[in-house]
């Protein structure tokens, strides 16, 4: 816990002058707010008792004092206010600069963290999280800790003014309190880092959902559904049971108990001590005395409510923290430089998992300019060589070499600088037609783009929106058929004009007109530049240079369309199991 502390209070460091500033208003606020009952007691004291005494009131003296008291409340009113806006503002940027880093970090994580993770247990820890470090450590705990540490500090100093050995009595309160607040934050901890990991667990299942409805719905799932999500709340609401008791326990009972306990021993001293005449006691010091109580008692009031926040916002923080110290993918600063794509695998094994190997002694060649095919059964490798090729993952043994360069030795970015991909299931982004296309990079004119377009079959999209290239995107693109999404992604990788494509699966998920389309494009975009395909449909490689069927990570068969329906093994199986499904169809 100490180490999350240090690391959010390290963050200040970027905004240190806004931080010093909001905290010298606040000693401001402070220090007027405990002269005040100073200035009530001496009015008191003054004018009030020698009034009722004399029954003359000194008016100017009780204008002074009363001016004195107004002024001395609006300036702390003014300077509270300015404080702690000021430190408001520096938790809005110290928050945004830890979102930035962190949703900088995942971008850099290994693909296979995303494996093992849910995207809404992601997405809680960068939004939810860092929230709640926002407004419960940097915006509420940090000025309430600061501010009543020095409120608690000056109401001693003026109790001690009044009367030292009330004040050294008191004292007690101290080790009181930091043994109460150690074993506090020592069993809350446990339970709001539990109610975190659930929030992050109903945020996965919310996610999952969404994303499924349409499965849930087809197959009514809806009450399994329900169920999982209830059973993750009742465990949310069992495991928030036990901190509410805790902090109910600890926050009001003790507390109560302890002012209540103060306060009795305080009249006793006053009794025993001014009663019996060994000291003088007047109005304005039983006021000032009470005052200062109160002031005492308050901030050690707010210390209590706010440490529950403070817990949150460290469990909070912490979880946040475990995501940006997840290890990146190392980066090696040496640029790499693609010439004519020739790619060989050199006995490469591979395996998402360690000893459960998905790849085993794959070796091949691909010439530049060759269209190199993929087929197989489901989980024959054929996805997993492609996310070699594309440094998603690096092989456990072997290596890939391409234009002579063990792709290993260079950084992941100049790797794929000359590549570009279609993905099986196409994404787009929320945006326009054009930052979907172009991704960003404004070196790409809108000439090249419908060039593009024209060349994969898919200037008809220009015409479903006036804007043309700039119609609006939704979120993954729902205004686009699945064979549209894919002729967007086919138009993103050729304005790209990549050395080397990657296709995979791509004409699996749209009709045989479309895929006619893409197939037509596909023999020009092909032309003078490494192709690499994977596709159930054999039709759409028959005249691929080079075929490499694979059954569970090992390459079966290896050569053209007529060598393998010669060779009559496990290619020429398939093709005639697919021509007779497509006669009878």
């Amino acid at each position: 816990m100490l180490q999350t502390i240090k690391r959010l209070l390290s963050y200040i460091r970027f905004d240190l002058k806004r931080f010093m500033i909001g905290i010298l208003l606040l000693l401001v606020t402070t220090a007027t707010a405990l002269y005040s009952p100073l200035v009530a007691k001496q009015m008191i004291d003054e004018v009030i008792t020698p009034a009722s005494q004399t029954g003359q009131l000194n008016h100017g003296l009780l204008f002074y004092f009363v001016g004195l008291y107004i002024l001395m409340n609006a300036v702390s009113f003014l300077c509270g206010y300015l404080g702690q806006y000021t430190l408001n503002k520096m938790a809005n940027y110290l928050v945004k600069i830890i979102r930035d880093e962190v949703f900088s970090h995942v971008q850099k994580l290994p693909v296979k963290y995303f494996d093992n993770l849910p995207a809404g247990k992601i997405v809680s820890r960068i939004t939810n999280d860092t929230e709640v470090v926002r407004a419960q450590f940097y915006n509420n705990t940090l000025a309430v800790i600061l501010n009543s540490t020095v409120l608690v500090i000056g109401a001693y100093i003026a109790i001690y003014l009044l009367n030292p050995y009330l004040a050294l009595g008191l004292l007690f309160l101290i080790p009181v309190m930091i043994v109460w607040q150690w074993l506090y934050a020592k069993l809350s901890s446990k339970y709001l880092k539990e109610l975190r990991e659930l929030v992050s667990v109903m945020n996965g299942k919310l996610n999952e959902t969404i994303q499924g409805m349409e499965i849930i719905q087809t197959f009514q799932q809806e009450r399994r559904m329900d169920q999982e999500f209830a059973d993750t709340s009742d465990q949310w609401v069992r495991e928030g049971d036990k901190f509410v008791r805790l902090d109910s326990l600890a926050a009001w009972s003790f507390l109560a108990l302890l002012r209540n306990t103060t306060m009795l021993g305080v009249v006793v001293f006053i009794s025993l001590k001014f009663l019996n005449g060994s000291s003088i006691l007047t109005a304005g010091m039983i006021y000032a005395f009470m005052d200062y109580l109160v002031r005492l008692f308050e901030p050690l009031n707010a210390l209590v409510q706010i440490l529950s926040s403070f817990q949150q916002s460290v469990a909070a923080g912490s979880r946040v923290f475990e995501l940006m110290d997840e290890p990146a993918l190392e980066e090696v600063d040496r640029e790499f430089m693609m010439q004519e794509a020739k790619v060989v695998f050199n006995n490469v094994n591979f395996a998402y998992k360690d000893d459960i190997y998905v790849l085993h002694d794959i070796n091949f060649v691909a010439n530049p300019g060759e269209t190199v095919a993929f087929v197989g059964h489901t989980g024959s490798g054929k996805s997993s060589i492609l996310n070699l090729l594309f440094r998603f993952y690096d092989p456990n043994s072997g290596q890939i070499i391409i234009d002579g360069q063990d792709t290993k030795d260079y950084s992941r970015i100049s790797v794929r600088r000359d590549m570009a991909i279609v993905l099986q299931d196409p994404f787009l982004f929320t945006g326009t037609l054009a930052s979907n296309i172009r991704l960003n990079n404004d070196s790409i004119t809108d000439e090249e783009m419908i060039k593009a377009l024209e060349k994969v079959g898919a200037t008809h999209l220009l015409k479903k929106h006036e804007l043309g290239l700039h119609m609006p995107v939704t979120e993954k693109g729902k205004e686009f058929s699945s064979g549209e999404r894919q002729l967007i992604s086919f138009a993103r990788a050729l304005v790209y004009n990549p050395k080397l494509l990657i296709l995979d699966e791509a004409t699996s998920h749209v009709d045989s007109e479309t895929e006619a389309i893409i197939q037509k494009a596909m023999a020009i975009v092909s032309e003078g530049r490494t192709t690499f395909i994977i596709a159930h449909r054999l039709s759409t490689i028959m005249h691929a240079d080079q075929i490499i069927v694979l059954d569970k990570g090992r390459i079966m068969e290896q050569g053209t369309h007529q060598e393998l329906l010669q060779k009559d093994g496990t290619y020429a199986v398939m093709y005639k199991m697919q021509a007779n499904a497509k006669s009878e169809d």
